[in-house]
């Protein structure tokens, strides 16, 4: 039950004089007529707890005036004093009147009423003098205040007002009394106009002034309560005054709207500007605690019962209390301002470079946030982190829309490049070198992770202290205003690249991003080179953004994940689009040409693709095909040229991916690992298999496959004896691929065809020739054992003759014709198992291979419906 309640609950006869009243006496009297114990413990709790609420608010009260009631006994002791002083003179003078008018004689009294007037002249020059130094208050009282001497101009008002009060009989000191009064609040003004500047620039010793003034007023708890909302008003005008000067309105607006005025080329300055002003103020504050924290160790007394000493030290662990719970609460007031600018100034629109260099304010922020009251930061973080995704996000989406126009216009050029081109070559991940260089240690990529903890370390506490100071004259923003500060300053990171890590013995061109190669390879076979590097503008362009993607990850690694999610996009867009502009013209089954994990990749990437250019959930906007592309000419091989440097570009990012890997695995969490794993086993291990459909786009068309077929069909292979000479189809095949030979030395002159780049191509011509040749044999309706060692005489001929071409050893796919044709000699049982289990041929092959094969109708009838139980369970 409150307690004002239980005040309206007592009787008026209770507050009555005890002398009159009789407060048992009226209990006893009004109590029940038949009271039983239940009513009696009702009726002593209700009284006890009346009793209990007069006593608190009495207590309450007397606390309350506690002040006045110490003032009126200390003054009832003076007069008490005075009183006695005055008695005493009384009789002192009486007893002296009384020997003087028994033995003084009539010219003794002359000379006492001379003495009287001349005591009576002094005290009026004494009056006249008080009058005029009352006079005199308000100017001297203006001199100490401008001198800074606070404590002299509070003391000289009260005694002024002491002396004032002393000389009521005069009227003017009367007029004066009431000067003072009004002095003396202009002055206690003027002193709060004094302690609101130290919100932006403590000074020690206007502060012990000011603080003196107020003791002698006793108001140090009250100035201490007005000080934490000078405070509050400091955090509020800096923010403004940051803002203002970057809005072109002059009306008056709330800080929001004003965050939102700010144009978006003037944010990041304008960022720069509010905390550099919020960390004066909070500098300023972080001075006073401090101060305090020094003063109090210097005042401490030891234990004594004095009461005014209980009440300093009181007074003095409120005002410690108070200003330890105002550190968090201004940082809280700092932070708000900060996110509100954050979320109205336009974030996502910032450069890149400037949105790093905001990063880099914001976390200088929060380890000044750190020194100056312990605290993590985390709402601001977690705001950093969500605008972080936010933007990285719309910047990707850019990045998306750049890269799908650079593949849609990429001529599919080789750039050129040394053979030991690598992405550290690349501006954007020289500060990565050190990480990457395989030749370190791991621990290089454990501090990666400590370099982005949200905890500051020693040293950076100690630099940030530094700030704190009361003789530095500079911020920790300062450094933001230097144009030639790098990225690692700002975020005070160690130089990861050092220069003495780089061989002197590289000729400087190796230095370079891209190095021209000054080598003639008209007369060099394109077989006899090992290693080459193709790589395409769009590639270099895709490891720029993956560099400019790791540098958001080092500076705010919470976001990693995220991050290197969209860089895997990037790969992603690169890889479907190879895949889609140069298989486009396939005419070939595709079934031998995929592999199950490639499958996979370009399914899953698929589901991701915007074909109607409508559907806002996708990621990708499917990109379309090529005009400018000439994929028709047989000079060219049909686009080889650019289809090589596409794939193998391709190849080429999926290897700097998985450079990437140990790296990007250090940056995100343990369990966040395994998603990474999974991206690199399953997609970047993929991209090689990237070659057999595109390859086999130019390869297919190396042979004429419907001439071929119909010189296979003129040949009998119902022959009785073994020929001893090659079909003619063996020559035209032969010479066509001397043709292709000659093409693809010709594009050896503009892309660097290395080893794994010709073994691929020739890979698939032989692909093809073995499924050209297993179809051409499948068309034979008769065949003898003659006509099967012919198949064999040929398809050795043309493995030999392909062979020496293209310097394969030995041809692959060979077993595919070979294993066919053998299957001609298999007996019944092994010609079922053979038809069983081969499914790389299809079932007309296998089913012209039971034609011929099998003499007997019924074993012909029995493996026929075998083929085809295996052709309804395929479907």
């Amino acid at each position: 039950m409150p307690g004002t309640h239980v005040l309206r609950e007592i009787e008026n006869v209770y507050f009555s004089s005890p002398s009159e009243f009789d407060a048992g006496r009226y209990v006893l009297e009004h109590a029940p007529a038949t009271p039983t114990c239940d009513d009696i413990e009702v009726m002593f709790t209700k009284l006890k707890r009346q009793q209990q609420v007069v006593s608190g608010k009495a207590l309450h009260l007397i606390s309350q005036q506690r002040d006045n009631c110490d003032r009126e006994f200390n003054e009832i002791q003076s007069i008490r004093e005075q009183l006695t002083q005055t008695l005493n003179s009384c009789r002192n003078a009486r007893e002296q009147l009384r020997t003087a008018s028994n033995h003084l004689t009539v010219s003794t009294f002359v000379i006492l009423a001379n003495f009287r007037k001349r005591q009576l002249i002094r005290s009026v020059l004494k009056s006249l003098e008080l009058l005029r130094s009352l006079r005199s208050v308000e100017k001297d009282v203006a001199e100490l205040v401008n001198k800074k001497e606070y404590f002299g101009a509070i003391e000289l008002i009260q005694k002024s007002r002491k002396a004032a009060a002393n000389h009521k009989e005069f009227t003017c000191i009367a007029d004066l009394n009431v000067r003072l009064h009004d002095t003396l609040y202009m002055t206690e003004e003027k002193l709060d106009s004094v302690l609101a500047s130290i919100c932006y620039n403590f000074d020690e010793n206007t502060f012990r002034e000011l603080r003196k003034a107020y003791a002698l007023l006793g108001k140090t708890q009250s100035a201490m309560e007005q000080l934490h909302m000078h405070y509050s008003s400091a955090v509020n005008e800096s923010s403004v005054n940051a803002v203002k000067n970057f809005v072109d309105v002059t009306l008056e607006m709330k800080f929001q709207d004003m965050c939102q005025a700010v144009p978006t080329t003037k944010a990041p300055i304008c960022l720069l500007n509010l905390c550099d002003n919020l960390f004066l103020v909070m500098k300023s504050y972080y001075l006073l605690v401090k101060w305090h924290n020094k003063h109090d160790e210097e005042e401490i007394l030891p234990n004594s019962s004095n009461v005014v000493e209980i009440e300093m030290n009181v007074s003095r662990e409120y005002i410690r209390q108070k200003l330890k719970a105002g550190l968090p609460k201004m940082w809280n007031d700092v932070q708000g301002k900060v996110s509100i600018f954050l979320k109205n100034s336009g974030l996502e629109e910032y450069p890149f470079e400037k949105f790093i260099q905001m990063l880099g304010i914001l976390r200088k922020l929060t380890q000044v946030a750190e020194v100056f009251c312990g605290d993590k930061s985390d709402i601001l973080q977690d705001f950093i982190k969500t605008q972080s995704v936010s933007y990285i996000k719309n910047y990707h989406r850019g990045r998306m829309e750049e890269l799908k126009l650079f593949l849609e216009n990429e001529g599919w050029e080789q750039c050129p490049v040394k053979s030991t081109f690598n992405l550290l070559n690349l501006q954007e991940f020289k500060q990565f070198k050190k990480y990457l260089n395989p030749l370190k240690s791991e621990q290089s990529f454990i501090k990666t992770q400590s370099d982005g903890a949200s905890s500051i370390s020693q040293d950076e506490s100690v630099c940030i202290n530094k700030y704190f100071s009361e003789k530095t004259r500079t911020t920790p923003f300062d450094m933001f205003k230097n144009e030639n500060v790098t990225n690692d300053d700002i975020f005070g990171l160690e130089t990861e690249y050092d220069q003495s890590d780089e061989s002197d013995d590289d000729p400087d061109e190796l230095k370079r991003e891209f190095v021209d190669e000054n080598v003639d390879r008209t007369n060099e076979s394109p077989s006899k080179i090992k290693d080459s590097v193709i790589v395409t503008n769009t590639t270099l362009s895709v490891l720029r953004n993956c560099g400019q993607y790791l540098q958001i990850c080092r500076y705010l690694p919470q976001i990693s994940l995220e991050v290197v999610m969209l860089m895997n996009q990037l790969f992603d867009y690169y890889f479907y689009t190879v895949h889609l502009f140069f298989t486009s013209d396939l005419d070939v089954a595709s079934t031998t040409l995929y592999t199950t994990k490639l499958s996979a990749v370009l399914k899953r990437i698929s589901n991701s693709i915007d074909t109607s250019g409508s559907d806002n959930e996708k990621i990708f906007v499917c990109p379309e095909l090529p005009t400018h592309l000439d994929m028709t000419s047989e000079e060219n091989l049909h686009a080889l040229s650019e289809r090589i440097v596409a794939v193998e570009s391709c190849v080429f990012l999926a290897k700097q991916y998985e450079f990437l890997q140990p790296y990007l695995e250090s940056i995100v969490s343990q369990h966040q690992r395994m998603i990474l794993e999974h991206f690199k086993d399953n997609t970047l291990a993929v991209a090689p298999d990237l070659r057999q459909p595109v390859y086999m786009c130019s390869a297919s068309k190396s042979v004429d496959a419907r001439s071929a077929l119909i010189a296979m069909s003129q040949v009998r292979w119902d022959v009785k004896n073994v020929a001893v000479e090659h079909s003619p189809y063996v020559d035209m095949i032969t010479r066509k691929i001397q043709v292709f030979t000659l093409r693809l030395e010709n594009i050896s002159t503009k892309v660097s065809l290395n080893v794994d780049v010709l073994k691929s191509v020739w890979t698939m011509v032989s692909k093809f020739i073995v499924h050209l040749l297993v179809e051409g044999f499948s068309n034979a309706t008769k065949c003898t054992n003659g006509g099967r060692g012919l198949m064999q005489l040929d398809y050795r001929q043309l493995f030999v003759k392909l062979e020496k071409i293209s310097g394969l050893k030995p041809v692959p796919y060979q077993d595919y014709v070979d294993s066919y044709v053998k299957a001609y000699y298999l007996p019944r049982n092994e010609l079922e198992e053979f038809v069983s289990k081969r499914t790389e041929y299809s079932n007309k092959h296998l089913l012209a291979l039971v034609t011929c094969a099998c003499e007997n109708k019924r074993d012909r009838q029995a493996l026929v419906a075998i083929l085809e139980n295996r052709d309804s369970n395929a479907q």
